[in-house]
């Protein structure tokens, strides 16, 4: 695919926080994404109070063909009430793509439209076609407060195969927790 100009690479803050590069495999069936490929990057963020930086709790790039197959192992009682909540809460956002600022979602919750600074926690949200950023919707923010609202329409079924999808991913090293050997001293 040849560079073209009017489309925007992926800005910085989607590339991966293990390598600072763009994500390049989906993290279910590891198909390479920067050919051409329709894929959704997801970043959760976390602020500690007192401290300035940011931290990244998890990320992760997946390709639209998981994604869907991910969404097709939901409860049907959770996908209606998900995307009635997102349907209701976003009916008067605009997330069209903004050419000069692709990344303009970024500053406000699309639901609950805090401010990304009043926000402890928040999740990212891109959606990419190889090396780009995928034109037909613009990146967006969802904040603490309004995934404190999606949690509980999940029902268990849909929370356990998420949970299973975190701890398959996003598991420590086993080694972390393993005890720490005890020192003898002779």
């Amino acid at each position: 695919m040849s560079k073209d100009s009017s489309k925007k690479l992926i800005p910085s803050q989607f590339h991966s926080f293990e390598t600072n590069k763009p994500f390049d495999k989906c993290i279910e069936c590891e198909k390479f994404l920067l050919e051409d490929a329709d894929y959704i990057i997801e970043k959760a963020m976390r602020r500690y109070d007192g401290f300035s930086a940011l931290d990244t709790v998890f990320d992760y790039a997946i390709c639209v063909e998981c994604a869907m197959n991910m969404r097709n192992e939901f409860s049907k009682e959770s996908i209606q009430k998900v995307d009635n909540y997102f349907k209701e809460g976003m009916q008067n956002l605009n997330l069209s793509y903004n050419q000069k600022d692709p990344s303009s979602g970024l500053e406000k919750c699309a639901i609950k439209n805090d401010h990304i600074s009043d926000l402890k926690e928040y999740q990212i949200y891109a959606y990419c076609k190889g090396q780009y950023l995928n034109e037909s919707i613009r990146p967006y923010m969802v904040g603490e407060p309004a995934i404190d609202e999606i949690l509980p329409l999940l029902s268990n079924p849909t929370i356990d195969f998420l949970n299973g999808f975190y701890d398959k991913h996003f598991t420590p090293d086993p080694s972390l927790m393993e005890p720490t050997p005890k020192l003898v001293f002779v």
